[in-house]
C-alpha cells in the first residue's frame, strides 16, 4: 500500500476530510485514510485534503498527533 498525500487547507470548505487530534491510540478513528502517508507542500500534490477541527464531534477522522504525517 502506497503512503497518502495529505494537505492541509485553510477553509473547511475545501477539505475532503476533518482531522481532530485525540490523546490516546483508542480514541482514533477512521486514521488509516491518513496513516501511513506524508505532508505535501501544494494541493495539486496531494491525494486527500484535510481541515484541522477543534471539536470531536466535528471530526471525519481522528488520529493522534505522533501518527499524523510529517514532511
Amino acid at each position: 500500500m502506497s503512503k497518502a498525500k495529505v494537505y492541509i487547507v485553510n477553509y473547511e470548505n475545501q477539505a475532503k476530510h476533518k482531522v481532530y487530534f485525540c490523546d490516546y491510540e483508542n480514541q482514533q478513528k477512521n486514521h488509516q485514510i491518513i496513516s501511513p502517508g506524508v505532508l505535501v507542500k501544494y494541493e495539486n500534490q496531494s491525494d486527500i485534503t484535510v481541515f484541522i477541527v477543534k471539536y470531536e464531534n466535528q471530526s471525519t477522522i481522528k488520529i493522534t498527533r505522533k501518527n499524523f504525517p510529517t514532511f
